[in-house]
This record gives C-alpha cells, structure tokens and sequence, in this order.
C-alpha cells in the first residue's frame, strides 16, 4: 500500500512538473505565436516555388529560400510599406474633397434613385439635402470625419507593426522551407503517435487546403485590387494606391468591394465628372464585382478536394473567431474535421456491415 502511495505521488509530482513546463514554454512561445502560424501558411503556400527554384539553382536550398524570401518582401511588404507610410497623405486628400465639394453644385438626383427598392427614398432625401445645402452637409460630416482620421491614424500604426510582424513570419518560413524535411518527419510522427484519421491523408489535406485557400484568397484579392486600381486610374480618381489598398482588403475579409469604388463613382459625379462616374460604376460592377465569382472557387478547388461551401464557411467563420489569420486557420479545421468525419463514419459502416457510401 505504501509503494502504491510513493508511486501515485510520484506521479503526480511528474504530472504536475510536466503541466508547469508546457505552461512556461507556452508563455514564452505566445509572443510569436501569430508569426509561427504566418510563416507556416506562407511556407506551405510558396513550396512549389521553392522547389523549383532549388532545381534551377543546382540543389541550393538556402538560396532558393533567399529568393522566395525577397519575392514576398517585393510584392507584399514593400507595396504595403508604401501604403502605411502615405496613408497620413490621404488625410489632406480628404479635407480637399470636402471642400471641393462644399463649393460645388450638385446635381439633382435622377429619377430612378428613387426606385431603388428600400434605400430609394432615402438616398433621394440626402441627395435633395445636399443639393441645397452642401455646406451644411459637409460641416454636419466633419465631426465624423475628424473621427474617422484618428481611426485611420491609429490603423496606420496597427499595420506598421502587423507588417514588422509580417517580416518576420517571412523569416522564419525561409527556415521552414530550408527545413521542410525535418519538419514534415516531426509532422508525420505527431499525427501518427496522436492516431488520428487515415495514416499519410491528414498531412497532405492540411498542406492541400492552406495552399489552395491562399491562393485563391489573395490572388482574387489582388486581382480584384488591380483592376480596380486601373479603373480610378483611368477615371482621374485621387488616391489610387490607397482606394485600390482598401478594395484589396475588402476583397481579402470577404466584403463587397462596391463600398469603395461606388462612393468613388458617386464622388466623381458631384464634382461634375459624369462620364467618369458612370465608367468607373460600370468597370466596378462587370469587371471589379464579378470577377470574383469564378476566380475564387476555381483557384480554391484546384487545390483542396473539399465541398466550396465547407471552405467559405471556414474563411467567414474564421475571420469572424480570429481575424485575418483565421481567413486560413478556418478552412484548414473544417478540412480535417470533414475528413475524420468522413473516416469514421465509413469505419461505423464497416462495424455494422453497412455499404459505403461513394462520393
């Protein structure tokens, strides 16, 4: 009875032992936490590259690692750099428009604005409102955009450090890249000490999935943003860099984009540039506003072999749990989930002499 007694508090004292350094390691892990899962997606994503580049290079891994790593810091840190270093310029932009609009004269609204179904009649009212009284309008629109300036402010700084943040992500997915074997051995004991799901599918479905989901997340984003940014080019609107930054961000979190080129096309009509207004309403509805439709789920599904609907559930879900980065952390959870899902059910069939079901 006495051994039995050392032997559990033996146990015991292991056990606790063991929880205080999981905490410790977890305290001390947390800080970096968000740019180990930034440089495992970004890895994940840019490993075709890297190994082509490896082959093109003679085998010299950390080369093609240096090369993927200035590739990501040319397209996505430096373009975004820019923009956080002039969004304090879009500031004076704004006070501009304002009082360029508060010398203008506005145009009465158009007969159909009133047909609109719901928001008719009240765009009509705020349209009649501010043909008579645009000064009035903008004066009532400082305070709030006083506000919104502040906001803009402090969102610059917010994403001075999320791209500090974002450089070292790319840092370390250079030494993920560099050490994609070591790790994806680790990768394949966990999953097989942990026993869960099919040996050698888990692994290839989280890879399949966060590589899929990227791409075609940030490709129909960019791709949305540079279209565009070439349609407030064209229409002579100020500020393209940051209108088409903001159509790009809107894209990527899964809002309509029509909340940044519609204001712009409305703007232009104001200051009297009609046929602007009316070119950049159409390029924004066929080209900016549809173009998603059918690049999105074609990027996506050319990697993840899962239902389309289950991956936008993941991304609008896990943007909602954990921001941007649950945009791929969502996706990759429900595609592991829906595989053992799957695996057991087809084991419960097998059980219960069932026949399989084929999808």
């Amino acid at each position: 009875m006495v051994d039995t007694q050392n032997w559990s508090t033996e146990r015991i004292v292991r056990l606790v032992a063991l929880g205080l350094l999981v905490v410790a390691c977890l305290q001390i892990i947390l800080p970096f936490l968000v740019a180990l899962t930034w440089a495992a997606i970004i890895s994940i994503t840019v490993w075709p590259a890297f190994v082509w580049l490896t082959a093109r290079f003679g085998n010299r891994p950390v080369l093609a690692a240096g090369l993927c790593s200035l590739a990501l810091f040319l397209v996505l840190v430096l373009p975004f750099g820019v923009l956080t270093a002039t969004l304090g310029q879009a500031l004076p932009q704004l006070a501009t428009m304002l009082r360029d609009l508060t010398v203008s004269v506005a145009p009465p609204p158009p007969g159909w604005v009133a047909d609109l179904p719901l928001v008719g009649p009240l765009i009509r009212d705020v349209w009649l409102n501010a043909v008579t009284d645009m000064s009035g309008m903008i004066t009532k629109a400082l305070p709030a955009a006083e506000v919104a300036g502040v906001w803009a402010l402090a969102q610059g700084a917010s994403l001075a450090l999320a791209l500090l943040e974002f450089m070292f992500a790319i840092l370390i997915a250079a030494v993920f890249l560099i050490t994609a074997d070591r790790s994806a051995d680790l990768a394949e004991r966990l999953v097989a000490r942990l026993n869960i799901g099919e040996q050698g599918h888990i692994i290839p479905l989280v890879v399949g999935t966060v590589r899929s989901v990227s791409i075609g997340l940030v490709g129909t984003a960019s791709v949305q943003a540079m279209i565009a940014a070439l349609g407030f080019f064209i229409a002579g609107m100020p500020g393209v860099a940051v209108l088409g930054f903001a159509t790009f961000m809107l894209a990527l979190v899964q809002l309509p984009t029509l909340l940044i080129w519609l204001p712009s096309a409305i703007w232009l009509h104001y200051t009297g540039a009609t046929g602007s207004a009316i070119f950049l309403g159409l390029w924004g509805l066929f080209l900016v506003n549809t173009v998603d439709n059918f690049l999105r789920p074609y990027l996506i599904s050319r990697g993840a072999k899962l239902p389309f609907a289950l991956i936008l559930m993941g991304v609008i879900g896990g943007l909602l749990a954990w921001g941007i980065i649950g945009l791929f952390i969502g996706p990759t959870l429900l595609a592991v989930a829906y595989s053992l899902v799957r695996s057991w059910i087809g084991t419960a069939r097998e059980a219960v002499k069932l026949p399989q079901v084929h999808s």
